[in-house]
């Protein structure tokens, strides 16, 4: 009997133990909209519902950091992007914002989701959305930089997606374990989040952010970091070798109506 009431205790704490998280720290989830768009006119249209509806509906809603980044090179480009992102506590919050959608009279005008051009012209091409995991080693975005928002500070968007799961665990160790977030905060990088995508259109796939006072400034921050005997050490190891199989890199600046 004292047998089995001692295995019985030691499966309990077995239990407690497997399901106590390894990281205390709650981890953010951030929404990454992408408005496509084809013209000009479109761009300063999604701007407009940006700034005097969308904005101010999520600032009510309690989401007070938002970001609102387009790519540097939109005016030339034939597929014209403005990149929205927005922190998140829980996944609650998007029920919570989707919930408030679905309450609307689809029938009836409403600036929150009626976005269509009084001449009948689409507003944009489409909308792309990502949903992302904080990584374990910056749980919460970076609220205080020592850089100022000026017209000229550069944001760089970088996705990497991998071949498969496994190749993508390894890249995500990378940054955690391996030691590569360490390197962007002793290099100064300024990085917004780090994030594992858990839904979107391409999978698997992490994405994160960093921030300069200007071009020049990006540059050089590169070169130290290619030049640094940490990531000369990282990017050689075998287990991390071949995680990626496509790197998107963009680089905006930000809309003056938005909160960086």
């Amino acid at each position: 009997m004292k047998k089995i009431i001692f295995l019985s205790i030691l499966a309990l704490a077995s239990l407690k133990t497997w399901s106590s998280p390894v990281n205390k720290t709650e981890r953010e989830f951030y929404l990454i909209q992408i408005y496509h768009c084809n013209s000009t006119s479109q761009i300063n249209g999604v701007d407009a519902y940006l700034k005097n509806t969308y904005l101010p509906y999520l600032h009510k809603m309690g989401i007070k950091k938002i970001g609102v980044f387009a790519p540097i090179d939109n005016d030339t480009a034939s597929d014209k992007r403005i990149y929205v992102w927005l922190p998140m506590p829980s996944l609650n919050t998007l029920d919570l914002l989707d919930q408030d959608v679905e309450k609307l009279d689809p029938m009836t005008k409403n600036a929150l989701v009626d976005l269509e051009n009084q001449d009948g012209s689409l507003p944009y091409t489409r909308v792309e959305r990502i949903i992302t995991k904080s990584f374990i080693d910056q749980p919460k975005y970076e609220k205080v930089s020592s850089l100022t928002k000026s017209p000229a500070r550069i944001y760089e968007y970088r996705s990497y997606e991998s071949p498969t799961e496994n190749m993508h665990l390894r890249k995500v160790h990378m940054f955690n374990q391996g030691g590569e977030v360490t390197l962007f905060k002793r290099l100064n990088f300024n990085a917004i989040f780090y994030s594992k995508a858990i839904a979107g259109a391409r999978m698997p796939n992490l994405i994160y952010m960093t921030s300069f006072n200007n071009m020049e400034d990006r540059n050089e921050h590169w070169k130290a970091f290619v030049a640094s005997p940490e990531w000369q050490s990282i990017s050689n190891m075998p287990k991390y070798m071949n995680s990626v199989s496509r790197n998107e890199t963009v680089l905006m600046y930000a809309r003056d109506y938005a909160d960086f």
